[in-house]
């Protein structure tokens, strides 16, 4: 946060706009990997109008700022972040059914999208059934499994700008790629989604919600702390099969060990942010020098050095 946006100003600007704020709040909780220091304040809206305005007082100060949805694609610094974090986890979660069509608020965890879309005979989400995220960030990140991905499924989103302006876009080509979407590019943040389905029986629907779940059970680590994928697949290949070749599974810094589930998987065992990002960036030398592919992130590393 920049030195001149004061503490009081900034949780008296939230009390005014009845957003509620916290100081100094740990962020490691608001993860799935668990590990993370302290944000100065995080801020929790609960809807759209609301988001807004904190965009509109944020943008008007100059003050930077991180968001966070569910936390699920993320790794925070131990030391943690010197800016304002504004939660999309409070968001609205209401999820509404428009013809074949369901519309469903940022803050939802997509596994609850998956269920109630089957309940409605609604099929194509099916995919998507395990991943942990928010409807908001796996919009931002395109989350996919399997070679399927949310964007192949959303009509239109709901966004708000960094000046705190209220839009509805329709995507075109090109708005969604491997892991990437306007939103990040532009720098938005999602408050909704509309999704298309198609009409299907629900028992056919939830055997195949079973098939993907049975399969995610057996090659990835669901029962420990991680962050899901941590590198980002080589073109034409897959990052966890170069880790495998490689022999890395099983290798650990501290409390952080690579998965031997999946190699793609760095869990944590009572480690610490240091532990998991020393063992990611051994595991990208062995994997250039050993292999000569060279690994990015598809995490999100929150760090201020």
């Amino acid at each position: 946060m920049r030195a001149d946006v004061s503490e009081r100003t900034l949780q008296q600007a939230a009390v005014e706009l009845g957003v509620e704020c916290r100081v100094n709040e740990p962020l490691g909780p608001h993860t799935t990997m668990g590990v993370g220091g302290p944000a100065p304040f995080l801020l929790l809206p609960r809807d759209a109008a609301s988001l807004a305005a904190v965009m509109r007082e944020l943008a008007a100060s100059g003050t930077r700022y991180r968001v966070l949805g569910a936390g699920s694609n993320l790794i925070v610094a131990d030391e943690g972040v010197t800016t304002p974090v504004i939660s999309c986890a409070h968001l609205a979660s209401t999820i509404v059914r428009e013809g074949d069509r369901v519309r469903a608020g940022a803050g939802i965890l997509v596994p609850r999208l998956v269920r109630e879309m089957a309940g409605m005979g609604l099929s194509g989400l099916e995919f998507a059934e395990g991943i942990p995220g928010s409807v908001g960030g796996c919009v931002r990140m395109n989350a996919g499994a399997g070679g399927r991905w949310i964007g192949d499924l959303v009509r239109e989103v709901d966004v708000v700008t960094p000046t705190g302006g209220l839009q509805r876009r329709t995507p075109g080509p090109g708005d969604f790629g491997y892991r990437r979407s306007f939103v990040a590019t532009e720098h938005l943040i999602v408050v909704g989604a509309l999704f298309e389905g198609r009409p299907e029986d629900p028992a056919t629907i939830r055997e195949r919600m079973r098939d993907s779940r049975a399969y995610r059970l057996a090659t990835q680590p669901l029962s420990e702390r991680s962050s899901g994928c941590i590198f980002k697949n080589p073109e034409g290949g897959s990052a966890g099969e170069v880790l495998d070749r490689l022999g890395l599974k099983g290798l650990s810094v501290g409390g952080a060990v690579l998965s031997d589930v999946h190699a793609n998987f760095i869990v944590n065992r009572g480690g610490t942010a240091a532990d998991i990002l020393a063992l990611a960036e051994r595991v990208k030398r062995e994997a250039l020098d050993r292999s000569g592919v060279a690994l990015t992130f598809e995490v999100e590393l929150w760090r201020d050095a």
